[in-house]
C-alpha cells in the first residue's frame, strides 16, 4: 500500500482516500484521535480535544439521553445510527448532515493546533458518520484557513487555546450582545479554556474561539495570563501545552455494534510522522494553505506541513 511511505497526515489521509479505504487511523500527540473513514472518505474525527457530534447533539438538549439511549438500543451499528435517527423522524436528513460534518471539521482543528505524533491504521470502528462524507483535501484546506483566521497578538491558536478568559466587570450587562456571545460570556470565569466552554455549551471549539476574540475585542472579557502584557496573551517563544483540562463533562457512552471483521490490516507508525502545526499555516495567506498531496514537507523539515 503506497500510504506505508506517506510523509505527513494530509498526505497518508490523501493516499487513504485515493485507495477507498475504510478503517481508522489513530493520531497520536496531544490532543490527538481517531479519524473514521469509509470508502476513502472521512466520516468522522473523534479527539478529547473537541466535542463530538453526539456531544453536540445532546449537551444543548438537542436530543434528550432517554430519546439518544433508545436510539442506540434499536440501532447498534452505529455506522447506521444516523439513518436510524432521520428514519424515526428524531431530525431531519440535513440537520443531521450539518451536526456531523461541522464536528469532522473542528475535531480537525482541534488537533492540528495541537502537538504532533504518529499515526496508526486500524480495522473500521463504528461511530456517528457524516454522510456523505469529507474529502481528505477540503479537510486540510479548510483547516489551515481556521488556523490563519485565529493567528493574532496572541500568536497561534495553540496559545490562544489555553488561554482561560477572565469576565470584565458588568459585562453581563451590555446590551446588543447576540445570543451565542451572551452564553459563551455566562461560562467565562478565569478558569475554563475555549475547550472547556465548548464542552459545556455542546459547540465547536473553532466557533468559540473565534467569539472569544470578538468578546475580547469589545473589551467583555480579558485574557487570563500570567505575566503577559496589559492584559494581552504573551507573544513569547510557545511551549508545548500541558494535559488536557479535566473538567470538561464525562465522555457519554454508547451502544456500539462490533465492526465486521476482514483480514487484518497492517498498523504501521512511519517514524517521525506529524500532525502539520501551526508556525507554517500563519505565514500562509488565509484561503490558501498548503496542500495534502503526497508531495508535502516530511515531519520534522523546515518546509511546511498541510494545515490540517
Amino acid at each position: 500500500m503506497t500510504t506505508a511511505v506517506a510523509r505527513n497526515l494530509p498526505a497518508l489521509l490523501q493516499g487513504l482516500h485515493e485507495e477507498g479505504y475504510s478503517g481508522t487511523v489513530r493520531v497520536s500527540g496531544s490532543p490527538g484521535g481517531t479519524i473514521h473513514l469509509r470508502g476513502g472518505l472521512i466520516g468522522a474525527v473523534e479527539t478529547p480535544g473537541a466535542p463530538t457530534a453526539t456531544s453536540v447533539l445532546l449537551t444543548p438538549g438537542r436530543l434528550d439521553d432517554e430519546t439518544w439511549l433508545a436510539a442506540c438500543a434499536a440501532e447498534r451499528d452505529t455506522d447506521r445510527l444516523g439513518a436510524y435517527l432521520v428514519a424515526a423522524g428524531l431530525m431531519g436528513a440535513a440537520e443531521l448532515e450539518i451536526v456531523c460534518t461541522a464536528s469532522v471539521f473542528d475535531a480537525a482543528f482541534a488537533m492540528a493546533i495541537g502537538t504532533p505524533g504518529g499515526w496508526t491504521l486500524d480495522d473500521p470502528e463504528p461511530t456517528l458518520l457524516a454522510g456523505p462524507g469529507v474529502e481528505p483535501r477540503r479537510l486540510t484546506e479548510e483547516t489551515t484557513r481556521r488556523i490563519v483566521r485565529l493567528s493574532g497578538p496572541w500568536g497561534a491558536p495553540g496559545e490562544l487555546a489555553r488561554i482561560r478568559p477572565g469576565q470584565v466587570p458588568d459585562a453581563g450587562l451590555r446590551r446588543g450582545l447576540p445570543d451565542r456571545h451572551r452564553s459563551v460570556l455566562s461560562t467565562v470565569n478565569g478558569r475554563r479554556t475555549a475547550r472547556d466552554m465548548a464542552f459545556t455549551l455542546g459547540r465547536g471549539l473553532y466557533a468559540i474561539m473565534l467569539d472569544l476574540t470578538r468578546l475580547e475585542a469589545q473589551e467583555l472579557i480579558r485574557w487570563e495570563t500570567g505575566g503577559a502584557a496589559e492584559g494581552r496573551p504573551s507573544t513569547a517563544p510557545r511551549v508545548l501545552p500541558g494535559p488536557v483540562a479535566q473538567d470538561a463533562p464525562p465522555t457519554r457512552t454508547t451502544p456500539t455494534a462490533s465492526a465486521s471483521k476482514a483480514a487484518p490490516l497492517p498498523k504501521r507508525t512511519p517514524g517521525g510522522a506529524s500532525w502539520p502545526g501551526e508556525a507554517q499555516a500563519r505565514e500562509s495567506p488565509p484561503g490558501e494553505g498548503p496542500a495534502g498531496g503526497r508531495n508535502a514537507s516530511p515531519a520534522g523539515s523546515n518546509g511546511g506541513h498541510g494545515g490540517l
